[in-house]
C-alpha cells in the first residue's frame, strides 16, 4: 500500500505553528497547541507501523501522543527543569524526528521499486 507523504508535512506545519503561537500568544494558541499535542507526536511514529485502518491509526496516534506528552512532562518535573515551552520543544523535536523517519522510509521504498 502506498503511504502518502502529506502527514509529515502536516506534522511539520503544526509544529512550526505551535512554536510560533506559543512565543507570540494569541487567541488561537489553545486550539493549535491542543491539536499538536494530541495528534502530531503520536502520528509521527504510528505511521511507521503501517496500520491499515485510518481510525485505528488515529486512535493509536492520540494515545501515543498523550503517553509521550506525559513522559516528557514527568521527566522534566522529576529532573527539576519543568518548562512548558521546553516540553513543547522536546515534543516538536520528537515529532520532527518521526516525520523524518517517515520520509526516509518512503524514499527507501521508492528506491526498492
Amino acid at each position: 500500500m502506498k503511504r502518502p507523504l502529506w502527514w509529515p508535512i502536516v506534522i511539520a506545519a503544526s509544529a512550526l505553528l505551535a512554536f510560533v503561537v506559543t512565543l507570540t500568544g494569541g487567541t488561537i494558541r489553545p486550539v493549535v497547541v491542543f491539536w499538536f499535542l494530541m495528534v502530531c507526536p503520536g502520528m509521527a511514529f504510528v505511521r511507521l507501523l503501517n496500520i491499515e485502518g485510518k481510525m485505528i491509526e488515529l486512535t493509536v496516534a492520540i494515545a501515543l501522543s498523550i503517553a509521550m506528552s506525559t513522559l516528557v512532562a514527568e521527566t522534566m518535573v522529576l529532573a527539576g527543569i519543568w518548562s512548558y515551552r521546553g516540553g513543547l520543544l522536546v515534543l516538536i523535536g520528537l515529532s520532527m524526528l518521526g516525520a523524518s523517519f517517515q520520509i526516509a522510509a518512503a524514499r527507501r521504498k521508492a528506491v526498492e521499486r
